[in-house]
Order: C-alpha cells, then structure tokens, then sequence
C-alpha cells in the first residue's frame, strides 16, 4: 500500500510556499511556512499533527501534492487523527480539483488506502468510509 501511494503521486508537483494556502491569513501562512520545507514524503510526524486538521485551507495543488503525508500517516496508524480528517476532506469535495488533475492511479491508491482503512476502523465510522469510496471518480 505504502509504494501503491508514493507511486501514484511521485510525479506531482511541489506548489512554492505563497501557492499552499490560496487564503492570507496568520493560520494559513503558518500552514505554508510549516508545510514548505518538506517533502509530502518527508513530513515530520509533529508538523502533520500540528496541521492534521488544515486540509480544507490547503489550495488545490498543495492538497494534491502533501496527500501522501496524510495517507502514509494514517496508514500507520488507522486511529489516529490524520485518518479522520482525511475521510472528511474526501467527503467535502472541497479544493479536489488541481490544474493537473488526480490521476486514476491516484484516485485507485485513495480508495486502496480507504479500503485498507475501512478494516481497522469500529463500525461506526465504515459507512463515511463507503460514502467516500462511492463518490471518488472511476
């Protein structure tokens, strides 16, 4: 699962720091100056749980680009917080919709990684899950 995810989305673009958070704000600017010095793959566990809920203010491209660190992270660690907030990013249909769009090789390792997820989270909180893979592009 892990290669499926740093396969489909090595090609993406890395946005510069003014292009993360399309938004001017002492919140969204902290976000970029957090985000930029690392790579989507290299995102330290402490800047993602600083920022695990910040999905929504990402602008497109950032979404697209530091989607791994949050897939990566909360398939180590299904329960974690990173697992919830991406569930409900993927649910709002909010800032999905990059210059370059998703691939279908990255739509297929956002419902594997759903898949995999769905497992190991309690009953409770599958059918978002199912909402979620139903609605993702084929």
């Amino acid at each position: 699962m892990r290669g499926e995810i740093l396969a489909a989305f090595a090609g993406v673009a890395r946005p510069a720091q003014d292009a993360i958070a399309p938004h001017r704000c002492c919140e969204c600017d902290t976000l970029a100056a957090d985000l930029f010095p690392h790579a989507a793959t290299a995102l330290p566990d402490d800047v993602l749980r600083g920022h695990v809920w910040d999905l929504p203010l990402l602008s497109d491209a950032a979404k697209q680009y530091y989607l791994p660190a949050w897939l990566l992270h909360a398939l180590a660690d299904d329960r974690s917080d990173a697992t919830d907030a991406l569930v409900f990013a993927l649910d709002a249909d909010h800032r999905w919709k990059p210059a370059t769009p998703y691939t279908a090789e990255q739509w297929l390792a956002i419902d594997h990684w759903l898949a995999f997820i769905r497992e190991g989270v309690d009953e409770f909180f599958q059918p978002d899950i199912d909402r979620v893979r139903a609605k993702l592009p084929r």
